[in-house]
């Protein structure tokens, strides 16, 4: 059955991206990995002694800097962070420190010259808060900066995540998120880059008498207004499908056979390019053995045709994220203990359900084999490889190809152009004997 009636135009389509699948993989473990990074190297940062006392020390500067900066005199939110940090920067871990408190710290931490200047500038401090009518004395900023500036701590001991430790925190958890990585890169690495293309296929049958419907043709204005919108969007599956149906009526099945497939691989789920794809095909003689399978196959095999090979693309993008966030949440789950449920539940269900959809979407995006390139085109007439970009070649140096044939370009050359049919096959052939299915020749 064919379809010969004119679609409204501008009908326009994603086409696939040029990167492998692979990358797809990588996103599902590379973003989990990085967060696994960032959460070891905390925690080996964390496992440093002197660790509050840096982040005091630091409090500390910024404070006095924001204040010399302003070139007043310390207002009383001032001294109150000021003493807080201090507290911080000489091991303090209580929330309003005594003068005593401070005073075993600094003799046990620092020289008795410094321990002197930071407790006459605490107490300067805590009279500038608390006595009536107090105020800091007019150098407490410059001494307070000065003072600051000569403290030294200790040399971090860690600053890679090296331990076991810093990486499996929770012995029991690790476990369970390395037998979940391990059963994802199983799957990965389990044939789900090929589908199987063993299966027997059915030969396409000969059209039965009176199937194709008498349909009105396109007019010659619906075809110039097709190839007007292919030059401006080569994506516009309708206007593919016009262009087909012109060439059906008017019996061009070559070119026929070449816009319907575009269409189709464009737009697998309007029935209509599936149909007429079917009937250009059978005219003309010669079919691409992945179309027969895509076509004729199977219902396994002809289920990649409910999705276009970008939608299988934008499917796995999407599974991938969603592996990348389950992986993540079990990576999580291991250093913040208290959310252990919900981190675990979303985790096994989103590892189960981007998992499934990953399987799927590659399984299927490449059953569409040389058809999945973006740079693919098939061969719109019959034509023989040449080793050379020119015509002087002997005939029997070259292959012959038949229209139809699928091809991937290599290089381009004063108008020919270098194409592969296949693996380890390769050929010139004139530009005007190949059409691209998802982007526009450049010449």
């Amino acid at each position: 059955m064919t379809h010969l009636t004119a679609l409204p135009l501008g009908q326009l389509s994603s086409i696939p991206w040029s990167f492998h699948p692979a990358w797809f993989l990588l996103l599902a473990f590379g973003l989990p990995a990085l967060t696994w990074l960032g959460f070891a190297w905390k925690r080996a940062l964390d496992e440093d002694p002197h660790r509050l006392r840096r982040a005091g020390l630091r409090q500390v500067r910024r404070l006095l800097a924001r204040v010399g900066r302003g070139q007043n005199m310390p207002q009383p939110a001032h001294l109150h962070g000021w003493c807080q940090a201090a507290a911080r920067t000489w091991g303090i871990r209580v929330s309003t420190p005594t003068r005593g408190q401070v005073s075993g710290s600094l003799h046990t931490l620092t020289g008795e010259d410094e321990t002197t200047r930071w407790l006459e500038l605490w107490c300067s401090a805590e009279r500038a808060l608390y006595a009536a009518g107090g105020g800091p004395p007019t150098d407490w900023l410059a001494r307070a900066s000065a003072a600051a500036a000569r403290v030294q701590l200790p040399k971090r001991e860690r600053w890679l995540p090296d331990r076991l430790a810093h990486w499996l925190p929770r012995r029991a958890s690790a476990f369970a998120v390395g037998l979940a990585i391990g059963c994802a890169a199983l799957l990965a690495t389990h044939d789900i880059a090929r589908a199987d293309q063993t299966s027997a296929t059915t030969s396409p049958q000969a059209p039965a008498a009176g199937a194709q419907q008498t349909q009105p043709s396109l007019s010659l204005q619906d075809q110039q207004a097709a190839a007007q919108a292919m030059r401006l969007h080569w994506n516009d599956w309708a206007a593919h499908y016009n262009i087909a149906a012109a060439q059906i009526a008017q019996g061009n099945w070559n070119y026929a056979v070449a816009h319907a497939a575009t269409a189709f691989l464009l737009d697998p789920t309007f029935g209509a390019n599936r149909d007429n794809l079917r009937f250009a095909i059978q005219q003309s003689g010669s079919m691409d053995p992945t179309l027969r399978r895509l076509l004729y196959g199977p219902w396994f095999q002809q289920f990649p045709g409910l999705l276009s090979p970008a939608g299988w693309q934008r499917a796995s993008l999407f599974a991938s994220l969603v592996l990348a966030a389950a992986f993540s949440a079990l990576i999580v789950m291991l250093y913040l203990p208290a959310r252990r449920r919900a981190l675990s539940l979303g985790g096994r269900y989103g590892l189960a359900a981007g998992g499934a959809l990953m399987v799927v979407a590659l399984v299927a995006f490449n059953d569409y084999g040389m058809l999945a390139h973006a740079n693919s085109g098939i061969l719109v007439e019959p034509v023989n490889l040449s080793p050379s970009p020119t015509e002087l070649v002997p005939e029997a140096e070259t292959i012959p190809a038949s229209a139809g044939t699928v091809v991937l370009p290599e290089r381009s050359f004063l108008g020919w152009r270098q194409v592969s049919p296949g693996v380890n096959v390769s050929g010139w052939v004139r530009d005007n004997a190949m059409m691209p299915f998802y982007q526009a020749s450049r010449h």
